[in-house]
């Protein structure tokens, strides 16, 4: 039995419902993508664990070669599976059969499984949506193990400069010296933004402009398991640093951290709405709940499993607390099983044991930033409309949609495709748009480089004073 699902794989949300919903839940898979991007992300936009301590084996690689007739027949039911499924009539404003015309030569020019996935990727990419994509075999098979290639380093635009925005602790990266807020003058001997130009031109346009960023950034530096990336840096002190960097398959599984800060606040950070996170984050709660006030860092939390989504919101409610809605291009919930079951059309938090107690009373703020995506969206948007936390950082991805299927394709790719669209519980969308900040704090330069937390500090402090006004 599958559950539904939320999550952004970029770049994977499970929520507790009523009893109906629980059922409906542990029988068909709704994916709030876990956003379509690359699973590791600069520490400052994307997942925030750096996943390096181990590399993995080298998996085989997939041999299989697809003949023309494959090919042809591949293309065709991708397109009519959009074409069938997807959530919006419109297609994102997109003129679908135009782009059966349009891509069908090039496919027929293929000469390579590599070259036509890449055609595949690029036609579904044409909807502007980091949700519905394409995966080849290997991607899946990395995806479905909970792997992902890294080179320990991870970088991003800020203030127009394209900079390191992450080491991973212990990578190969951190031991030659590479370190946040150094300037990237080439990548693989090309200048960076010459690069930057060529990955964002085969990206496209995504949900939003930040997750177009996202997606561009995370494939930026992406290779082979064992390749070597070569990077031409600048330190801060303008001296120049190169480095040869080996890519690993290293673990992408789902991690939590939970602790008090040293100003006796508790602090909860995860990478994923999966199993068996709502577990951890329960017993880290149960732990923490005389803190005077808690921060949820979601910076880099691409969603997840909407039951799993509910559950830990239904921690901080006090009495079922709708969340979201969700949108379909019928203006129907998705049926399965010949219509005896159907999708819900609201989803709600709901308290351990059904009834009342939240376990987490006190002021809670939540960091975000563009790499919070999807199921951690639609958390933080619940929490912040119901007034129960405060919500700072920058604005999120805007990469809120569902998936009912994962489809394995002939060949052993996968096609992700939003059939369901979804709003808060007040009927915001957040597709495109994102979670919108009280408390917006920009990333900088000088923060990057001094390894200053800034929107973890402005969190801290707006606690503080959350916890002195309530002992008055």
């Amino acid at each position: 039995m599958r559950a539904f699902s939320l999550s952004f794989r970029i770049p994977n949300s499970r929520f507790r419902v009523s009893r109906f919903e629980l059922r409906i839940s542990n029988l068909v898979a709704l994916t709030l993508l876990c956003l379509a991007m690359p699973a590791t992300l600069p520490l400052v936009v994307g997942p925030p664990y750096a996943p390096a301590s181990r590399p993995l084996a080298p998996r085989p690689a997939f041999s299989a070669s697809l003949s023309k007739k494959n090919r042809l027949d591949l293309f065709a039911k991708v397109w009519q599976i959009v074409n069938r499924d997807y959530y919006d009539a419109s297609f994102n404003g997109v003129e679908w059969k135009a782009v059966l015309a349009r891509y069908r030569p090039r496919v027929e020019a293929a000469t390579s499984d590599d070259e036509f996935y890449l055609i595949l990727r690029e036609m579904v990419g044409e909807l502007h949506d980091a949700h519905t994509r394409f995966f080849s075999p290997g991607e899946r098979e990395r995806h479905r193990k909970r792997e992902t290639v890294s080179a320990g380093v991870h970088v991003y635009e800020v203030e127009r400069e394209i900079v390191v925005a992450g080491v991973d602790p212990g990578s190969e990266a951190s031991r030659a010296g590479v370190a946040d807020g150094m300037v990237v003058r080439t990548i693989d001997g090309k200048p960076a933004a010459d690069r930057v130009a060529e990955v964002r031109a085969e990206v496209g346009t995504s949900s939003s402009e930040r997750a177009t960023a996202l997606l561009t950034y995370g494939r930026l530096l992406l290779g082979g398991p064992d390749s070597i990336l070569r990077l031409g840096l600048v330190r801060t002190d303008g001296s120049r640093l190169d480095v040869a960097l080996p890519r690993r398959l290293v673990s992408d599984a789902p991690k939590v951290d939970a602790r008090l800060l040293p100003s006796g606040l508790g602090y909860i950070r995860f990478n994923r709405f999966i199993p068996p996170v709502a577990g951890e984050i329960r017993q880290a709660l149960e732990r923490l709940r005389n803190a005077p006030g808690l921060i949820i860092d979601l910076r880099g939390n691409g969603g997840g499993d909407l039951a799993e989504t509910a559950r830990i919101a239904g921690y901080f409610f006090a009495r079922k607390t709708p969340i979201a809605r969700i949108v379909t291009r019928t203006g129907k919930p998705p049926a399965f099983f010949m219509g005896l079951a159907h999708v819900p059309k609201q989803f709600s938090a709901v308290p351990p044991g059904g009834t009342s107690g939240k376990i987490y009373s006190g002021p809670v703020a939540v960091v975000v930033n563009e790499g919070t995506g999807s199921g951690a969206e639609l958390f933080s948007a619940a929490l912040q409309e119901n007034s129960r936390a405060t919500v700072v950082g920058r604005q999120t991805c805007g990469c809120v949609l569902g998936i009912l299927h994962q489809r394995k394709l002939k060949g052993g790719g996968e096609l992700d495709v939003s059939e369901v669209g979804f709003t808060t519980a007040r009927g915001r969308r957040l597709e495109g748009l994102g979670v919108t900040p009280e408390q917006p704090v920009p990333l900088t330069l000088a923060d990057l480089r001094a390894r200053r937390d800034a929107a973890l500090d402005v969190a801290e402090r707006l606690l503080r004073r959350a916890a002195a006004k309530a002992g008055e």
